[in-house]
């Protein structure tokens, strides 16, 4: 039966909340360190160890990597494109002048993208093509109206990202996951083995080569080099969300079945991410899609099923874990 990974915020924090995650069969939890602080994570790991011991079992910690994200530039409103707009892309700041000039803090994008090539801003809500290349700046083309938000999230599908895959950041915070005597690395946007092979590197300098790394595989250059990546990793997850990005949206199934059977084959453990019960965010039931979505991917014989905001900030963290036992359990009965 598919284990439950529970991403612990501020709504599943309390001891209350995490004794009823044991309760109803949560044995991971999982920090995020794009968002949680040390400070915040030792505080919680404390409460979580008076539940081991009330309880006398222990959970399993999982630390997902940051990993350098791409942005755009810091607003004080929201900026409003039409489609068709043409956009000014630069990398140095004090080349931005106005509203139509959007500053973007990868350094070599000006140099990696192509001619129609696209750019991705927050996961669909707004795509763009490049149109004219120079030396300090990109003409961009919007393919569709939105309003954009400060630092927004950036996707370049299909372009290798020239960045180091463990920065110093991420060093911290496995130091600390070491510290702290967690059991799982997740290394966000892998994209080939030596990834892999780099943190595991850095955890044998450490003393620590024994925990345990999971590849996260959200982004195209997976396709060329997922049977390395799942050969030196302990277990992968489909992290859909920035791999919806990265692909066609309509081919994320055949990569979930794909990237399943291939690790399935070598006898490493896997794990299916993002939007699981993302109407539960707000909604005490879940949408049919969604149940389907689970009864499927515990059909497809994924070992892990990870809940991501539906546990983390809103109104039913403890709801979503009840309604996705019942349909894990539903769906091991038909398989």
């Amino acid at each position: 039966m598919p284990g439950i990974i529970a991403t612990i915020w501020p709504a599943t924090q309390s001891k209350e909340r995490l004794m009823s995650l044991y309760k109803n069969g949560v044995r991971i939890l999982r920090f995020n360190c794009s968002h949680a602080s040390h400070e915040w994570m030792t505080t919680v790991l404390s409460t979580a160890r008076e539940v081991e011991r009330a309880v006398g079992n222990r959970f399993a910690f999982l630390l997902d990597t940051k990993w350098p994200w791409i942005r755009t530039w810091e607003l004080n409103e929201p900026v409003y494109y039409e489609k068709w707009q043409e956009i000014k892309i630069v990398v140095d700041q004090n080349l931005v002048k106005d509203e139509d000039t959007m500053y973007i803090d990868y350094p070599h994008i000006i140099k990696d993208v192509e001619i129609w090539s696209l750019i991705r801003i927050e996961s669909w809500l707004l795509d763009i093509r490049v149109t004219k290349k120079w030396k300090d700046y990109i003409i961009w083309i919007a393919e569709n109206e939105a309003e954009i938000t400060s630092k927004r999230h950036v996707n370049l599908p299909w372009i290798p990202i020239k960045l180091p895959w463990l920065t110093e950041k991420d060093k911290e915070d496995i130091l600390f996951a070491i510290d702290h005597n967690m059991s799982y690395v997740a290394l966000s946007f892998t994209r080939k083995q030596e990834d892999v092979q780099e943190l595991k590197e850095f955890l044998y300098k450490n003393w620590w080569a024994h925990l345990k790394v999971i590849a996260k595989i959200e982004n195209q250059e997976w396709i060329d080099n997922v049977s390395g990546i799942i050969r030196n990793a302990d277990a992968i997850m489909v992290a859909r969300w920035d791999l919806g990005a990265e692909v066609p949206v309509e081919t994320i199934p055949s990569h979930q079945i794909n990237m399943i059977w291939k690790a399935k084959r070598k006898w490493k453990k896997v794990i299916v991410a993002t939007q699981m019960l993302e109407s539960m965010i707000t909604n005490h039931f879940p949408t049919r899609a969604e149940v389907s979505d689970i009864f499927y991917a515990v059909s497809q014989w994924a070992d892990y099923l990870m809940l991501s905001w539906e546990t983390s900030m809103w109104k039913y963290p403890i709801s979503c874990i009840e309604v996705m036992n019942k349909i894990i359990s539903e769906a091991e009965k038909y398989i």
